[in-house]
């Protein structure tokens, strides 16, 4: 059932879309063959599944598929001709490129495996579509079998979902996912964590695993054939040594001729550690196109410079012309042999050795809290320091004015203090006016005699 929203052959959806046939159907949306009415042409209309339209994050992820379509517009991208919600049913929707073909798991699981002649140009294909995407600081993160498809019959390459991808910031390199996004069996250690970092290199890792897949018809790991579950899995994810391509393919009876040089390039590709493995998915190329015997990107550039330049022909013309009149024809000059430059020397590379795993990750019992497997963050180097004055800067800064601030706030309040009532002034004590005494009479007897001069 294609979810409760039921689009019928005939139906019309959007006002501009008749409804073929139904394509696909998976946990988020819906896939229909539809017809343009006003153009006639066929396209693909993706419908969010209505159960889903309250929910956030299945809605993001759904118009962010187109949004990424629409930013990269590389032709390994279907092409997205229209976005928007339908006013009846309110569901989000996206009319695109219709694809004609069958996905990578079909075509392997139909046909074997391919052989590296037939699927170089597979792989440069995928390669460039995710070096595309990369270079835009986005990251697949569910790069597997399934959403790599084969358009058409010369099988063009599309790169589909979309929206799962994360947009990592070029000044950060790093991307701390939410939760754990991609498929078991194509996602790389990072993945499995909640707080794993999530880079380019995290697509390098599942395309190394499909590369093995590809070319021997089977998945790398153990887990996928025996019953050890995802703690197995887990455990090869984590603990395990990582074996070679060759001796993997032997161990499963395949007779695959895989050669050292692609041991080599694997190796790299699916290591543990992020400072070995490949940066993005340019860097992968550029060291895997010498193991399948392709040219690395960048030769093109060269050739495509030469073919538009116009050379003047006549000088050649006329040493032809000069040397048959001496008897020699041009058939009959001796060509000096061309030597093919060195081929460039496959990187050298060993595999890390790897301390013996615990007891419990290889008897297969629950294996517990995973093992981090994300490295240091990087060390500040000297290219950091101005910004680290700056802060210091700032710090001073901020103090100097909390300083000032405080000094100018405690000078206003000490002005704006209301002073306390001064009390009246003490008036000197008077002496008390004495009383005023009577005079003594005078008596005869009391006048003395004689007076002293």
């Amino acid at each position: 059932m294609f979810g409760s929203l039921r689009l019928r052959p005939g139906a019309v959806f959007a006002r501009d879309y008749e409804v073929l046939r139904p394509i696909a159907s998976g946990g988020m949306g819906a896939v229909y063959a539809v017809r343009d009415r006003r153009t006639g042409e066929e396209q693909a209309l993706k419908v969010l599944l209505p159960d889903l339209v309250a929910e956030e994050r299945p809605r993001r992820r759904f118009l962010q598929e187109a949004q990424i379509a629409m930013q990269l517009a590389h032709d390994g991208i279907p092409r997205v001709y229209h976005t928007g919600i339908d006013d009846e049913a309110g569901i989000p929707f996206i009319v695109m490129e219709l694809l004609r073909g069958e996905d990578l798991r079909a075509r392997i699981k139909a046909r074997g495996p391919m052989t590296l002649e037939e699927a170089a140009p597979l792989f440069e294909a995928l390669a460039g579509v995710l070096a595309a995407a990369h270079r835009e600081g986005l990251v697949h993160r569910d790069v597997k079998p399934e959403n790599v498809f084969l358009h058409g019959p010369d099988e063009r390459v599309k790169l589909l979902d979309f929206g799962v991808a994360k947009l990592i910031d070029a000044h950060r390199t790093w991307g701390t996912g939410t939760g754990a996004v991609g498929s078991p069996m194509w996602m790389a250690p990072e993945q499995t964590s909640a707080g794993g970092r999530i880079a380019t290199c995290t697509d390098v890792w599942a395309f190394g695993l499909l590369t093995f897949y590809v070319l021997t018809g089977r998945i790398y790991w153990k887990a996928a054939a025996d019953s050890s579950g995802i703690g197995g899995l887990l455990r090869e994810l984590h603990v395990d040594p990582v074996e070679p391509p060759s001796t993997r393919a032997a161990s499963m009876g395949l007779s695959t001729p895989l050669s050292a040089e692609y041991d080599r390039w694997f190796l790299r590709a699916v290591e543990r550690d992020h400072q070995i493995r490949f940066r993005d998915a340019q860097e992968m190329w550029d060291a895997f196109a010498p193991v399948l015997g392709a040219r690395p990107a960048g030769d093109r550039s060269a050739v495509a410079f030469a073919e538009t330049v116009e050379v003047d022909r006549s000088e050649v013309r006329a040493a032809i012309s000069s040397s048959s009149q001496d008897g020699a024809t041009p058939a009959s000059q001796p060509i000096p042999e061309r030597t093919p430059p060195p081929s460039p020397a496959p990187p050298s590379y060993a595999p890390p050795s790897y301390a013996p795993p615990p007891e419990a990750w290889q008897t297969g019992s629950d294996p517990g809290e995973i093992p981090p497997t994300d490295p240091p963050p990087p060390a500040a180097s000297g290219a950091s320091m101005p910004g680290v004055v700056w802060v210091l800067l700032v710090l001073l800064v901020g103090l100097f004015v909390a300083i000032l601030s405080g000094m100018i706030v405690w000078v206003i309040l000490t002005i704006t203090e209301p002073s306390a009532p001064r009390p009246p002034p003490e008036r000197p004590s008077q002496p008390a006016h004495p009383q005023p005494v009577s005079p003594e009479p005078v008596s005869p007897d009391s006048v003395p005699e004689t007076i002293d001069t």
